[in-house]
């Protein structure tokens, strides 16, 4: 037999045997019914075409970050965990080039070996031949082929035959994993769909929780899961819900702010795998303790609801292998709709109960309650408000509110605006009528007031009526018993102060210095009980409306110095310093003498009592501007105190700054309240001087205010305009 036909007989075997093979393979890539089924025999018909002891399948991760070791033959139990390919620079240069490679002796090359033990542990591999899988020009892992214990020559035939068979089981594998892929989303599809079923179906939180954790264990194939909810107000997380083989565990159970995995999750908002969790620093091994689990591995995803972490979702130990990042992909889509569910689902609850409380308490409260949208549309009433507008409660629903209120206003006898209105406060109206009808008088007090949405933006408008017919009963036999008993007493106490003078200059005889010094004692008393008084007269008369004002061109100037001089004598006996601070060229202001100047001894005496001895108190007055949108020109120099909105047009600002205690934040409205005073003080005083200041500053259509901070001292300031529109009499 000549040399010719002995090639041509190799040749057509080796032809045969290549064909045989393909067939094999394809025959395999046509009767497997799941990927490994695929890979597996195809690595069985490798093994026995090559003969080689052991082969197996890399494949490699969505990110080509990281490959591993799928499928071996002979079969595993354990597959080895994924291999970081940038500590594997040779693997990963045979994946970049798409080369075949073979090895003829492992042990000559450190970073080799370690790189085929990581790969096939547990395995005295010798020799190993690399080659791509390649499909649609995508490198999808590589085939690995190993001699065990004795070094093996690869011939240049069999790399090229195994290229062949390589690349049909390449595109056998891409074909598998899009079928899988497809499988796997429409599962996703299913269990996203059973669980927003659940959401919508079920007002139970814990209902809807343990369908979430038991459909998200069943896709996920996971020894257990837990679903944990963000507590905003302490950090923590609160485990809701818990499934290990079915049996509900750790509710109630809490991980301390940014501890354990689940807390690194919600505090950076990104997934995270662990593949060894007894050995990760973070793991809070304290919950699995508890009930006695071995945490092995961990999958944790955020639930994120406009870029806020409502909590995480954490499956443990999965069955058949580590987790992936394509498993991590997978549930953190499915957590972004599943957390949208539980927060509408969670938000739908709390509207309910809401609605159902803010009912019990409308229904409750005496007073009538109409609340109206933007376009004035009564959207909420209760039975007191039907009860003022004699119908039915959802009668009143539908209707416009300013044609209920134009009915009841036209109902009123008498329509007035509360004395202590102030047009700064949030109230868009306040009146009080008095209605017709049966056989007593009824009062109302009618507040408007705008209703707000947590950023501020009004979305509607509050009515309230509140019946203060008891009130206004109060208030006039409070108001009567005090003129009563102020009037009696003014008499007696003239006639005292009377007969006190005149035992002084000696009508009853001669006194002893000693006796007109106790004399002249018991009239500064008398004096001082008639100021208080003429003090409540007038306010009475103020708030009433009654007071006349005696209105005159003064000069700042010299309003102070009077002010001065009346209460020199009583700082120097406190040993306090009056100071002035006064800017030149103050104009004339149209005002009432007398009440001004009460104002401003009122504002020093208090400030001269509540000064530490040898402090400086500073009465001062400057002009001031106000543009037509409501802003001051410019602000003069050395003002203490901030302005508060006032009208357009001219203005004289007075003020005096004392270094006293200061006054409490809580106090300052109440401050100027009748018989107001600040708690804890040792010196107290009659709490009328104030409200006196209040009501005549307020007559002269001016603003008093207060600015202090505890243990800081006090700015008293009030602002006059210089001309009055109303000459002659009190608002």
């Amino acid at each position: 037999m000549n040399t010719v036909d002995t090639t041509t007989r190799v040749e057509a075997t080796l032809a045969d045997t290549r064909t045989s093979a393909l067939l094999r393979i394809t025959t395999a890539i046509e009767t497997a019914n799941t990927l490994d089924e695929l890979m597996l025999l195809a690595l069985n018909e490798f093994s026995q075409l090559l003969d080689v002891p052991i082969s197996g399948i890399i494949l490699l991760s969505e990110d080509k970050q990281h490959c591993q070791l799928v499928s071996t033959f002979p079969p595993r139990i354990n597959i080895p965990s994924p291999l970081d390919l940038a500590q594997a620079s040779y693997l990963q240069h045979l994946i970049t080039t798409r080369q075949s490679a073979q090895i003829y002796d492992t042990g000559n090359d450190a970073e080799i070996y370690a790189v085929v033990q990581q790969l096939l542990p547990d395995n005295q591999v010798r020799s190993v031949l690399f080659v791509p899988l390649v499909a649609q020009d995508q490198v999808s892992g590589m085939l690995v082929l190993g001699a065990i214990n004795v070094p093996r020559h690869f011939a240049e035939s069999e790399i090229a035959l195994a290229r062949v068979l390589a690349s049909q089981l390449a595109a056998a594998i891409a074909s598998f994993q899009i079928t899988e892929a497809a499988q796997r989303r429409n599962a996703e599809l299913a269990t996203l769909n059973d669980i927003a079923e659940a959401v919508t179906s079920s007002l139970d939180p814990r209902e809807v929780y343990h369908l979430v954790v038991e459909k998200l264990n069943a896709y996920f194939q996971v020894d257990a899961g837990s679903l944990l909810m963000y507590d905003e107000v302490s950090g923590e997380l609160e485990f809701v819900m818990t499934l290990e083989a079915g049996e509900e565990k750790l509710a109630g159970v809490r991980v301390p702010r940014n501890r354990g995995v689940v807390g690194h999750v919600a505090e950076m908002q990104c997934y995270e795998i662990v593949h060894d969790a007894q050995n990760d620093p973070r793991f809070y091994r304290k919950v699995s303790e508890s009930v006695g689990y071995e945490t092995r591995t961990i999958l944790c995803v955020p639930m994120i609801v406009k870029g806020r972490t409502i909590g995480v979702i954490e499956l443990l130990n999965k069955h058949d292998g580590p987790f992936t990042e394509e498993d991590a992909r997978r549930l953190s889509r499915m957590a972004a709709t599943i957390g949208v569910a539980i927060e509408n689902a969670r938000l739908f609850q709390q509207v309910t109960i809401g609605r159902d409380r803010l009912e019990a308490i409308l229904n409750s409260t005496n007073d009538g309650i109409l609340m109206a949208d933007m376009h004035g549309i009564v959207m909420t009433s209760n039975p007191p408000a039907a009860q003022l507008f004699h119908v039915r409660k959802e009668e009143l629903l539908g209707r416009k509110i300013d044609e209920l209120l134009a009915e009841l206003h036209s109902r009123a006898i008498d329509v007035n605006i509360p004395p202590w209105f102030d047009d700064d406060q949030q109230l868009l109206s306040a009146v009080e009528l008095e209605l017709s009808g049966g056989a007593q008088r009824r009062f109302i007090r009618h507040l408007s007031l705008p209703v707000r949405d947590a950023n501020g933006a009004e979305i509607g408008q509050l009515a309230l009526f509140q019946d203060i017919s008891k009130e206004r009963e109060l208030i006039q036999l409070r108001d009567d018993y005090t003129g009563m008993l102020v009037h009696d007493l003014r008499a007696p106490l003239t006639a005292i102060m009377n007969g006190i003078m005149m035992v002084k200059r000696g009508l009853g005889g001669p006194i002893s210095p000693e006796q007109n010094e106790l004399l002249a004692i018991a009239h500064q008393g008398s004096q001082t009980m008639l100021e208080m008084i003429n003090t409540l007269l007038d306010i009475s008369k103020m708030e009433q409306g009654r007071m006349t004002l005696d209105i005159e061109p003064l000069s700042p100037y010299a309003l102070i110095d009077n002010t001065l001089d009346r209460l020199r004598v009583s700082a120097q006996n406190q040993n306090v310093y009056l100071k002035q601070h006064l800017i030149v060229g103050l104009k004339l202001i149209e005002a009432d003498r007398e009440k001004l100047i009460r104002v401003l001894q009122n504002l020093l005496d208090n400030a001269i009592k509540f000064s530490p001895t040898g402090a400086d108190i500073i009465l001062g007055a400057t002009s001031l501007r106000i543009d037509e949108t409501g802003r001051a020109s410019s602000l003069p120099p050395g003002l203490p105190a901030k302005i508060p909105p006032l009208p357009s047009g001219d203005w004289l600002i007075f003020w005096v700054r004392d270094q006293g205690p200061g006054v409490p934040q809580q106090y300052h409205d109440r401050i100027f309240e009748k018989f107001g005073q600040v708690r804890g003080r040792e010196i107290r005083g009659t709490g009328l001087g104030l409200t006196f200041c209040k009501l005549a500053v307020e007559a002269h259509h001016g603003r008093i205010w207060l600015e202090s901070v505890e243990g800081s001292g006090s700015t008293f300031a009030f602002a006059l305009p210089l001309k009055q529109e109303h000459v002659g009499s009190s608002p």
